[in-house]
């Protein structure tokens, strides 16, 4: 058994910050205190002057996206997110069509993958296709899949193969199943009405000076995203379903939300660092090309306000990491960038240090919130003794460019590629290992462990 002492740090919960000692015995967090006498530990980590925040719980990664090769794309972007201060992500799965629980729990499935290649932990939500995967959803939830995404708006021509579109039937009937389920299950919706896409990108083709400079957001206006959640709310009131809304990207997305859970209606909702921080005036025009796209300053002033009122409760990062080779021309180019390494930077620097949120916000929608809404209380999300030793030392006043060489990911760009940034994590600790410290890799591969959601009703 080995024991390691952090001395000093200031520790962060969503109520405080609190100058403590903390000593972490194999993967548990077993004191803490004011002072711990240094006797007590095999090490002990200066932490005066820095923070100490629970690791990271990414809501929203995509491993493998679009055409990596699973294995190495669990290794490889797990070490990013460690960079990045996440200790456990949650892998929305791109499966195909067929039996899902096969997929995931057989000999050689994914979590026998994610065990033999991660260096952080790893939960799994998976996406619903056909009445067939409808009927798997009650023993997903009791084997630790808690939530359940349906993609609205990929089908006819936005399909992304071997998954099949869906329908409102496969809509309803699933969220039903769901309710049904579990109050504590989730119904994860991508909204956006691709139907109103379609229209718009035939029109755009016909105007031949504004197809060559068109953005990706006057593709899919804010109202596509706001109906698809009109519509999901609705069907979520007349079944009992949780509604979890990812990546939100609108201003008026926080007061539609307000308002259905005014009806009594049960939403939950997340957004991204880049629907914060980024906008079409300064984002490149296809290698930022996303869905939901990115909008305007309005939008993102928007969004922290949603963040500061506690409506938006979930922060993600959508981590797709594409690269350049996918994103050649604005039409065809694929969707999506890395994120789950600068999630944190990112936050810390346009976020914290700026004044737009607190630490303490921070630590409650990226640690606390994520733990408590995917049923991992009380082993995530905070940094308390019980708890899994995720820790993540925070030095708030480290300033530098963030350069696309100092990244990890099998993406070869960043959108922050060049930014000027103020603060960054500068240890990262999984269940008492330490997987980062001071920009070295020092765990193992393997280290992460499938974390299943409780199952509760």
């Amino acid at each position: 058994m080995s024991r390691i002492l952090f001395k000093n740090g200031l520790v962060v919960s969503p109520d405080s910050t609190r100058k403590l000692d903390v000593l972490v015995e194999d993967e548990k967090i077993i004191k803490i205190a004011q002072f711990i006498s240094d006797d007590d530990a095999d090490r002990i980590i200066d932490a005066s002057g820095k923070y100490l925040i629970p690791g990271l719980i990414d809501t929203h990664v995509h491993i493998g996206w679009p055409d990596w090769d699973i294995p190495q794309s669990y290794e490889v972007e797990s070490i990013s997110a460690a960079f990045g201060g996440v200790t456990t992500m949650i892998d929305r799965m791109n499966l195909d069509n067929g039996p899902i629980e096969e997929q995931i729990f057989k000999k050689g499935g994914r979590v026998d993958v994610l065990e033999a290649n991660s260096y952080i932990d790893c939960a799994l939500q998976c996406a619903l296709y056909t009445p067939e995967n409808l009927e798997e959803i009650p023993s997903l939830y009791e084997k630790g899949i808690l939530g359940f995404k349906f993609y609205i708006p990929y089908r006819g021509k936005e399909a992304v193969p071997p998954q099949v579109g869906i329908d409102d039937g496969i809509i309803y009937f699933g969220f039903d199943k769901i309710a049904k389920t579990s109050r504590y299950a989730q119904a994860q919706v991508h909204a956006e009405n691709i139907e109103i896409f379609f229209q718009y990108k035939e029109r755009i083709l016909k105007d031949e000076q504004f197809n060559k400079i068109v953005r990706w957001a006057e593709t899919r206006p804010n109202f596509v995203e706001l109906e698809a959640i009109i519509r999901c709310a609705y069907f979520a009131k007349i079944t009992g379903a949780t509604l979890y809304i990812v990546h939100l990207s609108t201003k008026e997305g926080p007061e539609l939300i307000e308002k259905l859970r005014g009806e009594g209606i049960n939403i939950i909702a997340e957004t991204c660092p880049q629907y914060l921080v980024m906008n079409y005036d300064d984002a490149d025009r296809i290698l930022s090309k996303v869905n939901p796209p990115i909008r305007t300053k309005e939008d993102n002033q928007g969004l922290w306000d949603g963040i500061n009122k506690g409506i938006i409760e979930t922060l993600g990062s959508d981590h797709a990491p594409c690269a350049k080779k996918h994103k050649q021309e604005f039409w065809s180019a694929v969707v999506g960038m890395a994120g789950i390494e600068t999630m944190l930077p990112v936050m810390l620097s346009e976020g914290v240090n700026k004044d737009k949120i607190s630490l303490e916000k921070l630590v409650e929608i990226s640690s606390y919130n994520c733990a408590k809404y995917f049923n991992l209380l009380p082993r995530k999300g905070l940094i308390d003794v019980g708890y899994d030793a995720d820790i993540v030392m925070v030095d708030l006043d480290k300033e530098y460019t963030l350069s696309i060489d100092d990244l990890h990911s099998n993406s070869d760009f960043s959108p922050y590629d060049g930014w000027r940034l103020k603060g960054a994590p500068v240890l990262t600790m999984v269940r008492g290992e330490i997987i980062v410290e001071d920009g070295v890799l020092k765990g193992k591969k393997g280290h992460g462990k499938f974390i299943p959601s409780q199952a509760k009703y």
